[in-house]
């Protein structure tokens, strides 16, 4: 019984804990970043496309601002 209870002791000792905790860091870590290097290419050509989207629609003339007064019109005047 004895050798029991000493197999736990052994079982859980804080170096033991202090591991376990530090392997399950390590896979997460190790997790986190395959997903990162499978996300980050997906991520490029909406970033490149709505920062042109962007410039495009920054740099674009507004068609209703635009004066009326000073174009010659195809009627004749009386």
């Amino acid at each position: 019984m004895s050798g029991t209870i000493s197999d736990t002791k052994k079982l859980f000792s804080v170096t033991n804990i202090v591991g376990y905790i530090l392997g399950l860091f390590g896979l997460s870590m190790i997790a986190v970043t395959q997903a990162l290097t499978f996300v980050i290419p997906l991520l490029f050509a909406p970033i490149v496309c709505g920062t042109l989207g962007f410039v495009v629609y920054k740099t674009s003339t507004n068609s209703n601002a635009i004066s009326l007064g000073n174009q010659q019109s195809a009627m004749p005047q009386e």
